[in-house]
């Protein structure tokens, strides 16, 4: 007796890789963190903070060697020149410097807030900030801001350190 005619196999295919998509995925949510992380930054910030924010950026990503992946930013903070009391309980806290705000000589916090004030009555502001890169390391960009816009040639990115002498007296 004639056998029934058996159904065609299927072609057999060849197990799928699942690395090129976890890739993507890991790309993608890196691109998400970076646009929320950069969003935060920016909110509630002046038009010359944030275009502070934005310099800084430029001159991070501008850093970077040419195919060299960057340590990307995890999160921030934005200091201007009047914050300079937060900033310094942040160096405190990360142990860049040993004494507390409180333990300034007073003609030293005199010297940093007139020197706050005096930027504030040009509509000048020196804007510190300070990122916590996926390295597990702090980078902090320094940039002059006049009016609403950061003076691009002012930008300066350097590790979390205590400021120089003169800095903190503000010379």
């Amino acid at each position: 007796m004639p056998q029934p005619p058996q159904p065609a196999e299927k072609p057999v295919e060849p197990p799928r890789a699942w690395w090129p998509v976890a890739v993507a995925a890991g790309v993608a949510l890196l691109v998400v963190i970076g646009a929320v992380v950069v969003s935060n930054l920016r909110q509630g910030y002046s038009a010359g903070q944030a275009d502070a924010v934005r310099a800084c950026e430029d001159a991070y990503g501008a850093q970077a060697a040419s195919g060299e992946a960057q340590p990307t930013i995890q999160a921030g903070d934005v200091y201007s020149a009047a914050d300079w009391r937060d900033y310094y309980g942040l160096l405190r806290q990360q142990g860049a410097l040993d004494s507390p705000v409180a333990d300034l000589p007073d003609d030293q916090v005199a010297a940093l807030d007139d020197a706050a004030d005096a930027l504030a009555a040009e509509a000048r502001d020196h804007v510190t900030v300070v990122w916590w890169l996926s390295s597990e390391e702090h980078l902090v960009c320094e940039v002059d801001v006049e009016g609403d816009r950061a003076v691009a040639d002012s930008v300066a990115l350097h590790p979390l350190e205590a400021p120089e002498v003169s800095e903190t007296a503000g010379e």
